[in-house]
């Protein structure tokens, strides 16, 4: 007996291949690799505290050929917050608006808030996108995309907010773990070995 006799037979078993084509026509600076499930490479740290929010890194997950960056805003009370829609987003321009941003050792530099353009690969460069945000409550949540990964030695981690008190506040960390992390992200599809 069966419960599920009703569904069909598959004449082959899936392989997984489509994930070849995939990979073939991916822009690695869009967003992470569908088919890896990433290494969480860092734990979460503050970046910024004022008696009315708070700007925290929830952590860091590492994928062969960049970093997810968890993000996230909390503040006090309701008196405090505000529709963030619109002050939290990339396209906002306001000189005081929230920003983040990471610096690699040697000199590349990557920012929010610099979204007007479609993704274009430009030797040399770091991108760091937004790649969804969403609000509840007293909590932001930004998730991010840095890419390509970051070069040995000290990665600086940063954040402002002049509309909220929150001056340049920058915080250094070792991009080892998160080295190693991406080495062994790999495709779900692939053998282990």
């Amino acid at each position: 007996m069966s419960l599920f006799d009703d569904e069909p037979v598959h004449p082959a078993p899936r392989s997984g291949a489509d994930w070849e084509q995939h990979r073939l026509h991916r822009h690695p600076q869009s967003g992470p690799p569908g088919d890896e499930v990433g290494m969480l490479a860092l734990s979460s740290f503050v970046l910024a505290r004022t008696a009315e929010v708070v700007v925290a890194v929830r952590g860091i997950t590492a994928y062969s050929d960049g970093l997810h960056l968890a993000v996230v805003v909390i503040f006090a009370d309701h008196a405090r917050s505000e529709d963030l829609a619109y002050s939290l987003q990339e396209y906002s321009r306001s000189p005081g608006r929230f920003r983040i941003g990471l610096a690699f050792s040697d000199g590349r530099t990557a920012t929010s808030g610099q979204r007007d353009a479609p993704d274009v690969e430009q030797a040399g460069t770091a991108q760091l996108k937004l790649l969804s945000a969403a609000q509840s409550g007293l909590m932001w949540n930004g998730e991010y995309w840095l890419w390509p990964l970051p070069s040995a030695g000290p990665l600086i981690v940063g954040c402002r907010w002049p509309d909220r008190g929150i001056p340049e506040t920058l915080v250094q960390i070792d991009p080892a773990p998160l080295l190693s992390a991406a080495a062994q992200s790999r495709s779900v599809w692939e053998s282990a070995e």
